[in-house]
């Protein structure tokens, strides 16, 4: 049984939804061509977060798979997750966990 090497970008995860690079391949540029070697598009980041993360803030509790949803808290305009689901992504795959 071969080993799967580790991927550079946890999103990597997940098929890009704006460049549609596979599960495990780099995003590419506007015309598919040349690989993004030093990030993915942002757009994968916010899919990922959404797809593998519990929303932390409790006036939202979104599972993964759902969007944040929340009219009394802010949402990060860029991205409409709350940064604690992006902070507690990053957590969860570098092995860093919250203090009780």
């Amino acid at each position: 049984m071969t080993s799967r090497r580790p991927l550079r970008f946890p999103q990597m995860a997940i098929r890009c939804p704006w460049c549609r690079a596979a599960p495990g391949e780099l995003c590419t540029n506007a015309r598919g061509r040349r690989p993004r070697r030093a990030d993915t598009h942002a757009a994968r980041r916010i899919a990922w977060v959404v797809e593998t993360t519990t929303c932390p803030v409790a006036a939202c509790e979104s599972a993964p798979g759902s969007p944040c949803r929340s009219s009394t808290t802010k949402l990060a305009l860029a991205t409409g997750v709350h940064p604690e689901r992006d902070t507690a992504a990053e957590r969860a795959v570098s092995g860093h966990r919250e203090p009780p």
